[in-house]
C-alpha cells in the first residue's frame, strides 16, 4: 500500500467552531454570574419619605431596602434626631426581610434627621441619611451632629477587585476559546 507523504487531512471545522463557541459561552457565563456581586443593596424608600413634611412625629418610621438585610445583633443601627439633636428613636430597630422599622417617641417640630447603617445581604455595610420635616413652620435646619462622621469611617469597597476579577475571568475564557480553536488534532503516522 502506497502512502502519500506530506498530505494531511484538515481538522473538522465544525469541531473547531464548537470548541471556540463553548469557550466564548463559558466566558460570558462566568461574567454574567459574577455581575450580581458588583451591586450592593441600597435604600429604595422611606416612610415618611425623604424631604416630605408630616403634621406630627409618627409613631415609627420604615426604611425599605433592595435586598434582605442581615439580622445579626448590631448589624442595623438607626439614629433619629430633631433639629436640636435630641434623640427620638425608641428602642432598637426591627429588621424584617427588606424592611427596617424604628419606633419613635417624643415631640418634634422642624427638621428630623435619620442616620442609618446596616449590613446588606452581601455582607457589605451600607449607610446613609435623610431628613423630613414635622409641622408647617418651614424650619429646615438639621442637627449639626448629623453632619459629623459616623463610626471610624473605614469601609472596604471590594468593587474594583470584583471588576478586575471579572475582566480576568472573561479574558481567560476568550483566550481559552482562541487557543482551543487553533489547536490542531495530532497526526496519525
Amino acid at each position: 500500500m502506497a502512502r502519500l507523504v506530506g498530505v494531511t487531512s484538515p481538522a473538522p471545522r465544525p469541531r473547531r467552531r464548537a470548541t471556540a463557541l463553548a469557550g466564548l459561552v463559558l466566558g460570558v457565563l462566568l461574567a454574567v454570574t459574577a455581575s450580581p456581586a458588583f451591586a450592593h443593596d441600597e435604600l429604595i424608600g422611606t416612610d415618611p419619605a425623604a424631604g416630605t413634611t408630616v403634621e406630627t412625629l409618627p409613631a415609627s418610621l420604615t426604611l425599605t431596602f433592595s435586598g434582605v438585610l442581615l439580622t445579626d445583633a448590631g448589624a442595623t443601627e438607626v439614629s433619629v434626631l430633631d433639629s436640636s439633636c435630641t434623640p427620638l428613636a425608641d428602642g432598637a430597630p426591627v429588621v424584617d426581610g427588606t424592611r427596617v422599622t424604628q419606633a419613635l417617641s417624643g415631640e418634634a417640630t422642624g427638621a428630623v434627621t435619620v442616620l442609618w447603617r446596616t449590613v446588606s445581604s452581601d455582607s457589605h455595610p451600607i449607610s446613609g441619611e435623610f431628613a423630613f420635616l414635622v409641622g408647617d413652620d418651614g424650619a429646615d435646619a438639621t442637627c449639626e451632629a448629623a453632619n459629623a462622621p459616623r463610626g471610624d469611617g473605614s469601609t472596604f469597597d471590594a468593587t474594583p477587585l470584583l471588576i478586575g476579577g471579572g475582566v480576568i475571568v472573561v479574558g481567560a475564557g476568550i483566550l481559552a476559546a482562541v487557543l482551543l480553536a487553533r489547536r490542531r488534532p495530532s497526526r496519525e503516522d
